[in-house]
């Protein structure tokens, strides 16, 4: 078996893009600039300035959750659509709670900096809220929703805190060709909060809460398509644990990806890895590299699918949430078992 070498790591520098040219890398601080609309010629040649921005998708999520919740909130910006969503797991009933709204272009506006900005979504009596302090070292997540026949009333706010020295997020410029590049801000964090479903209310600790945010922005090919998985959670020892693992469309992976490994606020990277499905495995999804770091089995147990093909548009995306079982070893050869993690994983394919 191969010995794996850890890519390089370093603070990242002032800027993602300067001169006209994506700094490609993974880091463990923030750009004090995201600007990946100062490159020059990102789609591979010569295009307005409409068009490429329209090229440019972005988005923000979070990922927060216990022993017994585990929630997804996005707000995302297609271009050619928006995405408004927010979906709790109820771990020990088995029960989803799922808000969902695709939006006509121009809906949601993801800010340019988590430095210090807003984005929101709010239609009839609906809203989602996300505000981005990384300045302060937190990010507040609030959450109104009216309820209907299949969805009872929710209410949430939620804090997740980014302190300096003790989380250390992954931070990738990624790139897809000689100066077309992705940008990805991911970090494990302790969360507190508190939600009501339908008049019942939950407190989420400090020290038994997680929150993983994703601040993404990129200049995806033209058909997009990546496999995606992450989980998180308390160790009886009650260290905060998580990964993100990734399989998209890097020019070279082996340099360029955003695969990693949380223990305790501290970051290990990990090699690029494989997704793989075997019809007739309940679904089950493989995970694994060619290093023998990473081999984690993930089994769906809530599915969300969207498949849309309008015009020049198609979408096949399976979002699922389920059970991580497995090990990854840390940058010393430590093992990790994750068995037992909850998470949720993405398959996802876009033209357009």
């Amino acid at each position: 078996m191969d010995e794996y070498v850890e890519r390089d790591l370093s603070p990242a520098p002032s800027r993602l893009v300067s001169e006209g040219k994506f700094k490609f890398g993974t880091f463990n601080t923030q750009f004090a600039t995201v600007n990946p609309l100062d490159a020059v010629r990102p789609l591979g040649y010569k295009a307005p300035r409409a068009l490429v921005r329209y090229r440019l998708k972005e988005w923000q999520a979070f990922q927060l959750g216990n022993r017994r919740w585990f929630m997804l909130v996005v707000l995302y910006d297609a271009r050619f659509s928006g995405l408004a969503q927010f979906i709790a797991y109820d771990r020990q009933e088995q029960k989803r709670y799922m808000f969902s709204r695709m939006l006509p272009p121009g809906s949601i506006r993801v800010p340019s900096s988590i430095w210090d900005g807003r984005q929101s979504y709010s239609r009839a009596g609906n809203s989602i809220e996300i505000i981005s302090r990384l300045e302060l070292g937190r990010f507040y997540i609030n959450i109104r929703l009216k309820g209907g026949q299949r969805l009872p009333p929710i209410e949430a706010a939620f804090e997740t805190l980014h302190e300096d020295g003790m989380v250390e997020p992954i931070v990738v410029s990624i790139p897809f060709g000689s100066n077309r590049g992705m940008y990805s801000h991911k970090c494990l964090m302790p969360m507190q909060g508190h939600m009501s479903i339908g008049g019942s209310g939950t407190q989420f600790e400090r020290n038994e809460s997680f929150g993983i945010i994703d601040d993404h922005k990129g200049f995806y090919p033209y058909v997009m398509r990546y496999d995606w998985l992450t989980a998180a959670g308390y160790t009886q020892s009650g260290q905060l644990m998580g990964f993100n693992l990734t399989a998209n469309q890097s020019i070279d992976p082996c340099r360029y990806n955003e695969n990693c490994l949380w223990i305790d606020g501290r970051m290990h990277l990990l090699p690029p890895v494989k997704f793989s499905r075997q019809a007739g495995d309940d679904d089950r999804w493989l995970v694994r590299d060619r290093y023998g770091m990473v081999d984690l089995s993930f089994q769906p147990v809530s599915m969300q699918n969207i498949d849309t093909n309008v015009l020049l548009i198609r979408v096949r995306y399976r979002g699922p949430f389920g059970y991580c079982s497995g090990f990854i070893k840390d940058r010393y050869g430590v093992r990790h078992e994750f068995d037992g993690f909850f998470g949720m994983g993405e398959d996802k394919y876009v033209r357009g």
